[in-house]
């Protein structure tokens, strides 16, 4: 049941939802498309000397895709009596039609490669400090100059494509489409589908931060229980925003599980709630929103395993100038961009969850690694497989860990 005051503070894990979704509910949207394509052909008339055979589906093209996907803190006028009070009318009108101020608080990149096809989804820390290009406004006036910032003050100074720019300077990935949702988005796919089954290893007491309390056990979470269990950090791991990524991680695993089970895809009715869910709640790019392109990405994503999902942590060292701040490792993403360079698949061992976190790798100073902006794209490897860091944090779609679950901090 819905109450005031459970979503007060930042809004975290809407994009995580979001990710699962493009990736998997893909085939959703391509399953609305060409239903309603297949009833429109059923009820067709074939004139003399025409081909009774619809065109066939094109596939998209043996090359990778990257999707920016970005969950955002807005305040939104219905939902105004979760915020606890942190939002008025006032303050979701005025948000309505401008970026200003408005945190990209959740980010990540889904890498979906070219064959033999696997999805790698990048989740981006919000307190990153990176370099950030200058931003523009869609007049083309700049907005912000170029500078060195929070990675989740980019939308808030130039909108989606700032975002964008900041994501493929950091990554030196190409961005080829953007999506963006508000935290009620979450609630209603989470509810389009029935609920996620979570388990939870150690109880997760947090009353006055998200209002989520729950005891060690399995749970099938819906509505705002979901939206605060992928919030939730005081009580998980150690606390911090990057323990909150691994409870998140849980959840993003389970998800995809259930997207891509009998008891959603074989469910006429979850399939068509879930793409009303994601068209009425999603802000994409101008190539995301061509449903075609659902459709080739459907196509693209439809045989990777489970095993071939890989949802990881951008690594990241301590920043000197700030303790509630980290920079980017860039030794370490360089060997993580080298393996999705060769097309190697991302993989974590049971063995490698210890509950000691191996010592990063060695780097230069952070501050120089943000000002240099090293992402760009590292030479194919000759190597057949490529070594990953030893500090890279995340899981893969079929391991169904449990939040909380001291093994994965």
């Amino acid at each position: 049941m819905r109450s005031a005051g459970l979503i007060s503070g930042s809004l975290k894990g809407i994009a995580f939802v979001v990710s699962a979704v493009m990736v998997s509910v893909a085939g959703v949207a391509a399953y609305a498309y060409t239903d309603f394509a297949s009833t429109l052909q059923s009820n067709a008339v074939t004139l003399d000397g025409q081909d009774t055979e619809p065109p066939a589906v094109e596939v998209l093209p043996n090359e990778d895709v990257n999707i920016l996907i970005t969950g955002v803190d807005m305040c939104e006028a219905e939902y105004l009596d979760y915020f606890g009070g942190r939002c008025t009318e006032e303050m979701a009108a005025a948000q309505e039609d401008s970026y200003s101020g408005i945190l990209n608080d959740v980010n990540m990149v889904l890498h979906v490669s070219a064959e033999p096809r696997s999805v790698t989804v990048i989740s981006i820390p919000r307190d990153m400090m990176t370099s950030r290009p200058a931003c523009t406004d869609a007049d083309g006036n700049e907005t912000s100059p170029a500078t060195v910032a929070a990675f989740n003050e980019a939308y808030g100074v130039g909108g989606l494509p700032c975002v964008v720019n900041t994501a493929e300077e950091l990554t030196g990935l190409e961005i080829d489409h953007a999506a963006m949702m508000t935290w009620g988005g979450v609630i209603d796919i989470t509810d389009a589908i029935g609920g996620v089954d979570v388990c939870v290893a150690e109880p997760i007491n947090d009353p006055t931060n998200t209002g989520l309390v729950l005891d060690a056990g399995n749970y099938t979470l819906e509505g705002v229980q979901a939206l605060q269990f992928l919030r939730v950090r005081h009580g998980v791991g150690d606390g911090s925003d990057l323990s909150r990524i691994s409870n998140q991680q849980v959840y993003m695993g389970a998800l995809v599980r259930k997207l891509v089970s009998d008891e959603t895809l074989s469910n006429v009715g979850a399939l068509l709630r879930l793409s009303n869910a994601v068209v009425d709640n999603a802000t994409l790019s101008t190539g995301l929103a061509d449903p075609m392109a659902m459709v080739q990405i459907a196509s693209a994503v439809a045989g990777v395993p489970l095993s071939d999902y890989a949802f990881i942590q951008f690594p990241v060292v301590d920043y000197p100038l700030d303790t509630n701040k980290v920079a980017p490792d860039t030794a370490a993403w360089a060997q993580v961009a080298a393996a999705l360079e060769a097309n190697e698949p991302i993989v974590f061992e049971e063995e490698d969850t210890a509950t000691e976190t191996p010592a990063p790798e060695e780097t230069t100073d952070p501050t120089e690694q943000i000002e240099a902006s090293p992402t760009q794209s590292p030479e194919p490897t000759e190597s057949a497989t490529v070594e990953l860091p030893s500090n890279l944090s995340g899981s893969n779609a079929d391991d169904a860990l449990c939040s909380n679950q001291s093994a994965l901090f």
